[in-house]
C-alpha cells in the first residue's frame, strides 16, 4: 500500500491508501467508488485495517490513518477525548479534499465515526460501524490496569478472548505485534476517553446510511451495544461476520472486505 505523511492541526499524520502513489505533498487519488476512511481502534493504528484495504483494492478508494500518538504519526499522547479525535479525522479529510467520504470506525474508531456523523452528517456519506456500540464499556480493572502498564510497572497484556476459538495462532501473534507499535500512554488516553463517551441519547438525529458489524464470537456485552446501536440509528441494518471474534480486522478480512463491498455498492447514487 502506498504510504506518506499529512500535516494535520500541526501533527505529522501517516496515511495508507489503496490506488496509485502520489506526490509527497499531494492527497491520494479517490477515483475508484466510494472514498473510505479507516478509523482504528484503542491502542491500535492503520495497519489494521490492511487486509481490508488490499481486499478492496481497485474497486474502493480507502484510506486509513493513525491517531496523534499512534502507529507512526506524531505526538506521544492520545488525543484524549473521542470528540477530539472527531475533529481530528474532519480535519484530516478536509486535508484530503474528500467530498461526502463513508467512514469505516473499528472499536473507538466506531465511535469517532459516530462523533463526526453527529456533528457534520452533510459532509459524509454513510458510516461503517464495526465492533462498537452508542457507548463503549471499558471496566475500571480494565483502565487501571493500562495505567499500570503507561507506568511501566506491568508488562501489556495479552487477551486471546478478543478473538475466535477458530482463529489460527498466528494471526493472534500478529495482532499482538502489530499493537506494540503504539505507546502504551496513548491507549490509556483511549480507554479514558472511550469511558467517557456515551452518545446513546442523540443516536435518533442520525439519518446516514449505516452498517453495523460485528464477528459471531464478539464478546456479548459488544455484541449487546451494537445492536441497540443499530435499532436506535433510523437508517442501519447489522450484519455479523462469520469465524471472527472482537479483532475481526485480523482475523476474516476477506469476508469483512465482502460485507462492506455488498453496502457500498447498494448506497443510493
Amino acid at each position: 500500500m502506498p504510504k506518506k505523511y499529512l500535516q494535520v492541526g500541526g501533527v505529522a499524520t501517516y496515511i495508507q491508501h489503496t490506488g496509485p502513489s502520489t506526490l509527497p505533498n499531494q492527497p491520494p487519488a479517490v477515483e475508484a467508488g466510494e472514498a473510505v476512511v479507516c478509523l482504528h481502534g484503542a491502542g491500535s493504528h492503520s495497519q489494521f485495517f490492511a487486509g481490508v484495504m488490499e481486499a478492496l483494492e481497485g474497486r474502493h478508494s480507502v484510506l486509513a490513518f493513525d491517531q496523534p500518538g499512534h502507529g507512526r504519526s506524531g505526538q506521544l499522547d492520545s488525543l484524549g477525548a473521542i470528540d477530539r479525535m472527531a475533529e481530528f479525522t474532519g480535519a484530516l479529510c478536509d486535508g484530503l479534499g474528500l467530498n461526502k467520504p463513508v467512514l469505516f470506525g473499528h472499536d473507538m474508531g466506531g465511535a469517532v465515526a459516530l462523533e463526526l456523523a453527529l456533528k457534520r452528517p452533510d459532509r459524509l456519506r454513510a458510516l461503517v460501524i464495526g465492533a462498537a456500540g452508542e457507548r463503549i464499556d471499558v471496566s475500571d480493572a480494565t483502565l487501571e490496569q493500562a495505567r499500570r502498564v503507561s507506568e511501566g510497572k506491568e508488562r501489556r497484556p495479552f487477551d486471546p478472548s478478543n478473538f475466535s476459538a477458530k482463529t489460527p495462532p498466528e494471526v493472534m501473534k500478529q495482532a499482538f505485534m502489530w499493537g506494540l507499535k503504539t505507546d502504551p500512554r496513548a491507549t490509556y488516553g483511549d480507554l479514558l476517553a472511550c469511558q467517557a463517551w456515551d452518545a446513546e441519547e442523540r443516536l435518533a438525529q442520525l439519518a446516514l446510511p449505516t452498517l453495523v458489524v460485528y464477528g459471531e464470537d464478539e464478546h456479548p456485552v459488544v455484541q449487546e451495544r451494537a445492536s441497540a446501536l443499530a435499532e436506535k440509528l433510523p437508517n442501519s441494518e447489522l450484519q455479523t461476520i462469520p469465524g471472527a471474534g472482537h479483532a475481526l480486522l485480523s482475523e476474516a478480512p476477506s469476508a469483512l472486505a465482502e460485507e462492506l463491498e455488498r453496502f457500498l455498492g447498494g448506497l443510493p447514487a
